[in-house]
């Protein structure tokens, strides 16, 4: 994927892959944990603590679930970066 040649387009890109709502998008560097890009609810901020969580979530297919913030974020490996997708906030316990 071309990460780079749009700034929204690749949000658009991703989004239209899942089947989801979502309330924000974050986009890592897969090798440094600093942030590249981030939209709605995600915060620059985040990057690196999801960054460091990612590494146990992660399943062998390259997805994952954390829960950040109140938020619910799917995790996506690509080969040069990790794609957040937060969705629904999670519910008070």
């Amino acid at each position: 994927m071309d990460y780079a040649s749009s700034s929204y387009s690749w949000f658009d890109k991703i989004s239209s892959t899942f089947n989801i709502r979502a309330n924000g998008f974050i986009l890592i560097d897969g090798k440094t944990g600093l942030c590249l890009d981030v939209r709605g609810i995600a915060q620059k901020e985040d990057a690196a603590s999801i960054y460091m969580i990612s590494k146990e979530a992660i399943d062998e297919s390259g997805n994952g679930v954390v829960e950040f913030r109140k938020s619910r974020i799917l995790l996506r490996r690509e080969p040069n970066c990790l794609i957040g997708l937060y969705t629904e906030a999670m519910p008070s316990s």
